[in-house]
């Protein structure tokens, strides 16, 4: 309970609508209740002595207030949506920007298919509470207090049968509770579970198909889905024992006071001074008492859905309460960025306590160096970058950029100052114009086209008829996989950044492109610091200077080519295999290219 009443903070600013939506529900209440009051008078008084004037005109005070009941309840269901609907919106939103305030480690610990449970399935569970609440959650004691002052007031003994009623209801309603958090928590798990193989296989379908395991998948699946089925099966178990036990109880009520109607007429109670049964009084009793039953009713259900929605505000405020541990400085330096870059003893695992994929590592690059990184598959490679831009922190060392410690600098400003282009091109669906923008938001016609030539996209762009406004699909699935690594090269470069990180982002291009676009960036206007990570010596070679990484996370080598072909074990291997490999000649071919040869 405590968890979605933290999250009843997203309903108040809409007071005049909460107010308004109250008001109409007592209004509500109270015709419903107005009704059967009046039906006392008809039958008991108005009926026995022929006052057919008062029997008309009571009707018609009792069809104004039904109509007015009506209005009220139009009024009430428009507000409460309304309410439910922006207070959700507003939910929604937060959670978002609280899930894009999460390092890579927060995600990493959630899970992606975590975040979008909450995002979707948890939220409307919340949204379906904050539209109970108005109609129903207030309605219920309301109803259930209202009807047992009048019930007294008609009957003090007939309201006899409460004392049986009441208390199975209330026994039944703890119970079922007892018996439903529990197993809503689990369905919402299983949810998780059921999002996380469904997001894989949507992610992965090249690898799925290639290697032909959509048998294997399917079985995964199945087991997943039955998981889910089991633990919704035993939840909606609980819901499905709750009808039929509340309406036992319900026809229970209605037979008690049947049976206390007949017994105390027989007594002499119950009997006008005409000797006229007083029916009026049994029928009203009984409306009253049906209302109370409806409220308790009403009141069990929400307790059981109260209880599922608790789960999913649990889950949300989770979320909200994760201790980000990459976070801006209290007095961060917000200055520009040149490019000077150094680590100091810089070590990370990933996890607590996990293996050290970067050990000890110590380099500096001046600002305006070409340097390339170059290792083995796992020796850490995109790991040592990504800790340039503060995606991690290391465990142990500094990053240093112009001699300052990255996690000093306000972390906007850091990450402006770095293009950054992975190795798997992120794509969104939208114009390559968006796309591109992505990196200069304000970007105008002459930046694109200088971005887009610099990145060989130029003459893809201008094959297509609509040019800039050419529209890409989510992940890029109508690009190819050079296309989609030179759009975001170019989404790096708009950015004109100090700093370029290139993480294998030329694998997907051919020799001659990947040459054009690394000669492009030599002759930029302005002389960024490039770190780019490559698996080709070819590629590595022509940098001012490559460090080589081996399987360990350390440094094997600092230096140029020349000098590492002495030094470096690791890159003699590298190179070693890739000459095998007919590296030589194609080496030769390429120095004939630049030379003009």
């Amino acid at each position: 309970m405590s968890h979605i009443l933290k999250l009843l903070r997203y309903a108040t600013p809409y007071k005049g609508y909460i107010l308004i939506s109250v008001a109409t529900m007592f209004v509500q209440v109270f015709v419903s209740f107005y009704i059967p009051f009046l039906m006392i008078d008809i039958i008991d008084v108005a009926l026995p002595e022929r006052a057919f004037d008062t029997v008309l005109n009571t009707a018609f005070i009792m069809l104004g207030l039904a109509l007015l009941g009506i209005a009220s309840g139009v009024v009430n269901t428009y507000t409460s949506q309304y309410i439910s609907q922006y207070a959700t919106a507003s939910l929604r939103l937060d959670l978002f920007r609280k899930i894009q305030e999460l390092s890579f480690k927060n995600v990493d610990d959630f899970k992606a298919s975590r975040l979008i449970t909450n995002a979707t399935n948890d939220v409307l569970r919340v949204q379906m509470f904050f539209t109970m609440m108005l109609r129903i959650v207030i309605r219920a004691p309301l109803m259930i207090v209202m009807g047992l002052i009048l019930a007294l007031r008609t009957s003090l003994l007939l309201s006899q049968v409460f004392y049986i009623t009441m208390p199975l209801l209330v026994i039944a309603v703890v119970i079922l509770m007892i018996n439903a958090y529990p197993r809503f928590k689990k369905v919402q798990y299983a949810l998780d579970d059921l999002n996380n193989v469904v997001l894989e296989n949507a992610n992965s379908p090249q690898v799925i198909k290639s290697f032909v395991t959509q048998p294997q998948e399917s079985g995964r699946f199945e087991r997943t889905n039955e998981n889910y089925r089991k633990a919704n099966t035993g939840a909606e178990t609980v819901m499905a024992f709750a009808d039929p036990v509340i309406n036992f109880i319900f026809t229970t009520g209605v037979s008690l006071i049947l049976f206390f109607g007949a017994y105390y007429m027989l007594q002499g109670e119950f009997i006008s001074p005409l000797g006229i049964p007083q029916v009026g009084i049994l029928m009203a009793f009984n409306q009253y008492s049906q209302q109370i039953l409806v409220g308790l009713m009403m009141f069990a259900m929400i307790m059981i859905f109260l209880s599922r929605a608790n789960v999913s505000a649990a889950r949300i405020n989770e979320i909200f309460s994760a201790n980000i541990d990459l976070k801006n400085p209290k007095d961060p330096i917000d200055r520009p960025i040149r490019g000077e870059i150094a680590f100091e003893d810089v070590s990370f695992g990933y996890g607590n306590g996990g293996n050290q994929v970067v050990e000890g590592v110590n380099f500096t690059i001046a600002k305006g160096e070409m340097v390339g990184i170059i290792g083995s598959t796992g020796s850490g490679k995109s790991t040592l970058v990504h800790l340039i831009p503060r995606l991690y922190d290391p465990t142990r060392g500094k990053v240093l950029l112009d001699g300052i410690s990255a996690d000093r600098y306000d972390l906007k400003r850091l990450r402006e100052s770095i293009g950054f282009v992975t190795q798997n091109a992120t794509i969104f669906s939208g114009s390559i114009a968006t796309n591109i923008r992505q990196g200069k938001e304000d970007a105008n016609y002459d930046n694109l086209e200088e971005a887009a030539q610099k990145a060989l996209l130029h003459t893809f762009i201008h094959d297509q008829d609509d040019h800039y406004n050419y529209l890409v699909r989510s992940k890029g699935v109508n690009l190819s996989g050079g296309q989609k690594q030179r759009l975001s090269i170019a989404r790096a470069l708009i950015k004109r950044p100090p700093i370029l990180i290139f993480d294998d982002a030329t694998s997907a291009v051919d020799a001659q492109s990947e040459r054009s676009i690394l000669a492009h960036i030599d002759d930029l206007p302005y002389d960024p610091t490039l770190l780019l990570i490559s698996q080709k010596v070819a590629t590595v070679r022509r940098m001012d200077k490559i460090i080589v990484l081996n399987n360990e996370g350390r440094i094997d080598g600092v230096g140029t080519h020349e000098r590492l072909m002495e030094t470096s074990p690791v890159y003699q291997e590298i190179a070693a295999s890739q000459l095998d490999l007919g590296g030589e000649r194609r080496e030769r071919s390429e120095d004939s290219y630049q030379t003009g040869t």
